[in-house]
């Protein structure tokens, strides 16, 4: 029997983050925005990205243009492609997508990881921010440490966003372990981003992502 993963689907809570990848003959555009919903083998609905994630990615977001959905569930990276059913406008801007007849699953792989101290901050999907430092990176996700006294209750599995400064580009991602020290807390973090863009931020910020190992599986 096929097996199509679907149940996956049904792991998203609303206003998770995904993924949107959209799919045109000569190129792709990736950005992110918020799962809203689903109503099973009708359709997905996301919400239609503001305008800081948009950017010129908005001409390309019209109905039947192919796209592909990627979100994390549990530790995995699920993915999905499908044709945008209708872009609706009222009473608020959101894209429906095709129901998938299958979701592919991807373990995250395990990475060496790189030391660094990257200032940066922490905003959880309660809106709490947190400031700390990154101590160390992967090609799929960091280690961030909590300074001080600050709260930690209730952060594993959450959603959350890495900001660094004005210059860098945030990163979404989800809080898989939380491990308490003398100190603090450390957070390790799985990011919703690709390896092109974890190895371009690494080189921005002079640090070499040829000395990570290959990755077992």
């Amino acid at each position: 029997m096929l097996v199509t993963n679907l149940d996956k689907l049904h792991k998203l809570v609303s206003g998770s983050m995904v993924d949107l990848e959209i799919l045109t003959p000569t190129d792709s555009k990736r950005l992110k925005t918020e799962f809203i919903g689903l109503l099973d083998d009708k359709f997905i609905i996301l919400n239609y990205p503001n305008a800081k994630r948009l950017v010129k990615a908005g001409d390309y977001l019209n109905d039947g243009v192919s796209v592909v959905v990627r979100a994390l569930v549990g530790g995995q990276v699920i993915a999905f492609r499908q044709q945008i059913m209708s872009i609706a406008f009222h009473p608020t801007k959101l894209i429906f997508i095709h129901f998938p007849k299958q979701v592919q699953l991807f373990a995250l792989r395990s990475q060496t990881r790189i030391p660094t101290l990257l200032p940066a901050k922490l905003k959880l999907s309660d809106d709490r921010v947190l400031e700390g430092i990154i101590k160390d990176i992967s090609l799929t996700g960091v280690m961030f440490d909590i300074r001080g006294d600050q709260q930690d209750e209730n952060l594993k599995d959450m959603q959350c966003t890495v900001i660094l400064n004005s210059r860098d580009k945030d990163f979404e991602g989800e809080i898989c372990s939380v491990k308490e020290h003398a100190a603090g807390v450390r957070c390790g973090i799985k990011l919703l981003a690709s390896e092109d863009e974890m190895k371009t931020f690494m080189k921005e910020h002079f640090i070499d992502p040829s000395a990570l190992e290959p990755t077992v599986e």
